[in-house]
C-alpha cells in the first residue's frame, strides 16, 4: 500500500485513466456497432486501440444514418447518468471517488463537441467526417437545436454529478492532499 497521498492519488488516476479511456472507446464503438446491427449489418468490427467500427451491408435511411452518427456519443451519456444514479456517496474509498469522477468526465464531456462542432457547421468550418458533422448533413437539422439538446445532456450530467456528490468528493480528496 502506498502510504504517501499524493502518490497514491497520481496512481489511482493513471489507473483510473487506463481504464476509463479504452472502456469510453469501447462504449462510444458499441454505441455505433449496436446501430449498425439493428440496421442489418452483416459484419462489424470494432477497434479500441484505432478507436474506430467498420460494418458492411445493412439498411440505412435518413433516421437511422442520423442514430448511427450519434449513438457513439449517447450510449457512454446514457451508462454516465445510470452510473451517477447508481453512486453512493458515502462510499469513502479513495480509488471509488476519484475512478468516479474521472469516469463521469470521460462519458460525459464528449456532448461538449456536440456543442461546439455545431458552432463550426455554422461557421462553415466542421471537421470532415465527424459524427457531430455527418449528423447535421445527414438530418439538417438546425445546429442551435443540437447545440441545445447537447447543452442540456451536459448540464443534466453536472447536475447529477453535484447532486450525488462525485464533484464535491472529488475535490474533498484533492483538500486533503493540500491538509497533509
Amino acid at each position: 500500500m502506498i502510504k504517501n497521498r499524493k502518490a497514491r492519488i497520481l496512481v489511482y488516476v493513471l489507473v483510473s485513466a487506463c481504464i476509463v479511456v479504452p472502456l469510453y472507446i469501447l462504449c462510444h464503438e458499441v454505441g455505433h456497432a449496436a446501430v449498425a446491427y439493428f440496421c442489418g449489418a452483416d459484419t462489424i468490427h470494432i477497434s479500441i486501440t484505432g478507436a474506430y467500427m467498420n460494418s458492411s451491408g445493412g439498411s440505412y435511411n435518413r433516421v437511422t444514418s442520423a442514430m448511427l452518427n450519434i449513438a457513439g456519443m449517447l450510449f457512454p451519456a446514457v451508462i454516465s447518468i445510470i452510473y451517477l444514479l447508481l453512486y453512493k456517496r458515502e462510499k469513502g474509498s479513495l480509488f471509488y471517488r476519484l475512478f468516479s469522477f474521472l469516469l463521469v468526465a470521460a462519458f460525459s464531456m464528449p456532448a461538449a463537441a456536440w456543442i461546439l462542432v455545431p458552432v463550426l457547421y455554422m461557421l462553415g468550418k466542421a471537421p470532415v467526417g465527424d459524427d457531430v458533422t455527418k449528423f447535421l448533413d445527414v438530418t439538417g437539422m438546425n445546429p442551435v437545436i443540437l447545440i441545445l439538446f447537447a447543452g442540456g445532456l451536459l448540464a443534466v450530467s453536472i447536475f447529477l454529478a453535484w447532486r450525488k456528490g462525485i464533484i464535491r468528493n472529488y475535490w474533498e480528496e484533492l483538500r486533503k492532499v493540500e491538509q497533509v
